[in-house]
């Protein structure tokens, strides 16, 4: 049966997480959240990529698990803890390969758009309804989203969210050229356009199908917890951080005018049936 949407969601390997059960708790609320998107719909349904040996909690009943023999990275994938660059080439490596192996499985199982979605990000309801009003778009990204710390009830606007996230587009799948299986794709290809958010955009422009953006805040970007790849903390501590008043008092204040309550309408929309 034909698919209008699959959401791929690449989960880390145990060994690269600081604490498993937290990294499942995540996956619990991004399902969740992926649950409402789906709704009753048979057309829409998603996919965790898994590491053979990392041990699940039960999914929702529009979720399949893959499971890839991969090998988990060597080098702490957590920013500060091993250099910068063999850090970030293990991520994209990591990450790159699940998101393709998930896509082209979608593709594969007839899916019309795929999205990757990380394992502790949440997405609106309603997202998948854009792809159903305009099927045959090349496909869009998130220009606005949520910046959320776990457990606040502040977040922020953000108005680039695609340059902050790697929750951030839906593309048509015939657009993206994958082959049977993802070890016949050029490394280099795994790890930048499928392993980093800031190039499949420019990609896709350049072969002439340019994704459009989805215009209002479609995703929740969450930090603040132990398995954040890159350790961004409390609003207070980072873009919010009191002494930034002083020292970059424009860019506070611009920050500030993004402030935003992430009330009950928020929580509705963003995490299904675990909002209340």
């Amino acid at each position: 049966m034909n698919k209008l949407l699959t959401f791929v969601v690449p989960l880390r390997s145990p060994q690269a997480s600081k604490d498993w059960e937290n990294v499942l708790s995540r996956l619990d609320e991004t399902a969740s959240s992926i649950q409402a998107a789906c709704g009753f719909s048979t057309d829409v349904r998603a996919v965790v990529v898994a590491n053979r040996d990392a041990k699940l909690r039960p999914l929702p009943e529009c979720f399949q698990v893959i499971r890839v023999d991969l090998k988990p990275p060597t080098v702490s994938v957590f920013r500060g803890e091993s250099p910068e660059e063999e850090r970030t080439k293990a991520v994209r490596w990591d990450k790159g390969y699940k998101i393709a192996t998930g896509m082209i499985h979608a593709k594969n199982t007839g899916s019309r758009f795929v999205m990757g979605v990380d394992a502790d990000d949440l997405i609106a309801s309603d997202i998948a309804q854009v792809a159903r009003a305009e099927s045959d778009g090349f496909g869009w990204y998130i220009d606005k989203g949520w910046l959320l710390p776990m457990r606040s009830k502040w977040g922020l606007i953000l108005p680039d969210f695609q340059n902050w996230c790697g929750t951030y587009a839906m593309v048509r799948t015939d657009l993206l050229g994958l082959p049977a299986n993802v070890d016949e794709m050029e490394p280099d290809i795994v790890s930048s356009i499928y392993g980093h958010h800031r190039c499949l955009l420019p990609e896709m422009k350049k072969r002439g199908t340019p994704l459009q953006p989805f215009g209002y805040p479609a995703a929740v970007y969450r930090v603040n917890h132990s398995d954040g790849n890159f350790a961004r903390g409390g609003l207070t501590e980072g873009l919010l951080a009191p002494r930034k008043l002083l020292s970059r008092p424009f860019n506070y204040l611009k920050w500030a005018s993004r402030l935003r309550l992430f009330d009950e309408r928020q929580k509705k929309c963003f995490l299904g049936s675990r909002a209340f």
